[in-house]
């Protein structure tokens, strides 16, 4: 019996709810921040959104559409860098807690027909959408993306 009224009370508060309170962002959007490159973007948030046939870099009310067709090379990397206070912060074993962690994904595309010139962008993103995005654009375009922090080395031997 006192079931009834908790319940009505639960499904009541959730009615009250806003109903994008309850909406996940879309599986295609990837917030992001623009870290450089040739989009006439400034360097600040930017989302990028991932269709059927092209992805689309927008930041306010400037948008880029870049056909997956066109895109020639993804590559991404990580920086990791020493934090302020990062001695106090080690004294925890195995946490890393003095280390901070910058992920990027690089995307390189062809532009226009008869435009020889490449065109590129550089974005920085958290963990979980660093994967995410970086997953979703090798499986969209077929492309192997190439991990920058591994530069190969040529070794040459004359005898």
């Amino acid at each position: 019996m006192r079931l009834l009224p908790v319940l009505l009370l639960l499904f009541s508060g959730l009615t009250l709810l806003p109903p994008n309170a309850l909406a996940k962002k879309g599986p295609t959007d990837y917030p992001a921040t623009y870290a450089g490159g040739s989009l006439p973007l400034d360097h600040h948030r930017v989302r990028a959104a991932l269709g059927k046939d092209a992805v689309v870099f927008m930041q306010g009310s400037r948008s880029v559409a870049v056909p997956l067709k066109n895109i020639t090379e993804i590559s991404y990397g990580t920086e990791v860098r020493r934090r302020l206070g990062a001695s106090v912060l080690d004294v925890v074993p195995l946490m890393h807690l003095g280390e901070s962690e910058t992920r990027y994904i690089g995307v390189t595309w062809t532009r226009a027909s008869g435009d020889i010139r490449q065109a590129q962008v550089l974005l920085q993103l958290n963990r979980n959408e660093y994967r995410e995005l970086l997953a979703a654009l090798e499986q969209l375009t077929g492309i192997k993306a190439v991990n920058t922090n591994q530069v190969p080395t040529v070794v040459r031997y004359e005898i």
